[in-house]
């Protein structure tokens, strides 16, 4: 690990700081306070203004059922489906470690079609929501696998994200002491694997020529550096690849502001995850940085504004619904100040734009 230890700043990070990558002893000791919770009231926020900012929500990061992993209690994927479809979202993209979703997203589509059909004939009003799927590059789907990448990009519109590894991701893998074991996607400094360059140049390729079906990269469980590496490089291309950096709220995968301003300036988006920021019943485990994560959102907004930060709820563990945890993520966002046009734009326009339904 010392090699990879000394082009990772985000490996040296966890390995010199005692509390993690961002949260510092001031924050710590502040939450200590035994006034702590009385000098943070609650607050009120509307369910009509809620409502209102959701409508029109494009999930570009979701879970469910049936899956391979950690597959019980979650909701089922077509369930979800009616569920943001009654709660007005546009769209929702399905991710799945182990499997691709885009043929799933396809029956979903067709299923959801009848539902409305029915619900006309009994005069009632079902509008679906667009329902999309993605691959997961891990071991599962061969890796950095190119005929898979291929497949998935010819699949008739449902698939609208490439994610990079994930569970066999080199960071993962180095985490848990298996460094030889993980799929690396850049040198940490910059050069890209050819394989990685190959599924860049398909992606462009596609989105050029594809008549507004975008697909996007997402860089899932990779090292910091290599989202940056990934980025620069089609930056400096002017290559048509709109790329999701997932959950920056979540430790592993945890950016300081320097960071995420690095990645907005090149274009590029950034998630803010609903199960790694607010508090959630079956998620308690996952929120490392509270008070971090609300103000990272409000210096981004600040410093460089919506356009490129989205908001996803990684739903679909047990117990963790996909509207009640963009609910629970929009409310939190509302009692901390976030603004209404801010945080729809955070839910609706950018990820519609970075999945070319803008």
């Amino acid at each position: 690990m010392s090699d990879i230890m000394s082009r990772s700043k985000q490996l040296q990070d966890w390995n010199q700081k005692k509390f993690g990558r961002v949260i510092s002893e001031e924050e710590l000791i502040k939450r200590c306070d035994p006034l702590w919770p009385y000098k943070n009231p609650l607050g009120y926020t509307d369910i009509e203004v809620e409502n209102r900012i959701i409508e029109g929500c494009v999930e570009l990061h979701a879970h469910g059922s049936p899956a391979a992993w950690q597959s019980e209690g979650r909701m089922n994927f077509y369930d979800t489906a009616v569920d943001v479809s009654n709660l007005k979202y546009r769209a929702i993209v399905y991710k799945d470690q182990d499997c691709p979703t885009y043929s799933m997203a396809g029956a979903i589509h067709n299923a959801l079609a009848e539902r409305a059909a029915e619900k006309a004939k009994l005069g009632e009003e079902f509008k679906p929501a667009e329902v999309y799927g993605s691959i997961v590059l891990d071991n599962a789907s061969g890796g950095m696998n190119i005929k898979a990448v291929e497949k998935a990009l010819s699949y008739d519109g449902f698939c609208k994200e490439i994610f990079l590894p994930c569970q066999d991701s080199a960071l993962l893998q180095t985490l848990f002491g298996h460094e030889e074991k993980g799929i690396f996607v850049s040198d940490l400094k910059g050069e890209l694997t050819p394989e990685m360059k190959k599924i860049l140049d398909m992606i462009a390729e596609h989105n050029d020529n594809c008549k507004g079906d975008t697909v996007a990269l997402a860089t899932c469980h990779v090292f910091n550096e290599e989202k940056y590496d990934i980025s620069k490089y089609v930056h400096d291309r002017g290559m048509n690849v709109p790329i999701v950096h997932d959950h920056i709220t979540q430790e592993m995968t945890q950016l300081t502001v320097e960071e995420a301003l690095a990645l907005i300036d090149l274009g590029t988006y950034v998630e803010i995850c609903s199960n790694s920021t607010v508090t959630w019943t079956s998620m308690q485990n996952w929120i490392i940085a509270y008070d971090y994560n609300i103000n990272l959102v409000k210096t981004l907004l600040k410093e460089r504004g919506p356009e490129y930060i989205c908001l996803i709820t990684d739903s679909g563990l047990s117990g963790f619904s996909e509207t009640e945890g963009m609910r629970m993520l929009v409310r939190g966002l509302l009692k901390n100040g976030v603004s209404e046009a801010d945080i729809h734009h955070m839910a609706a326009i950018a990820p519609a734009k970075a999945i070319g339904l803008l």
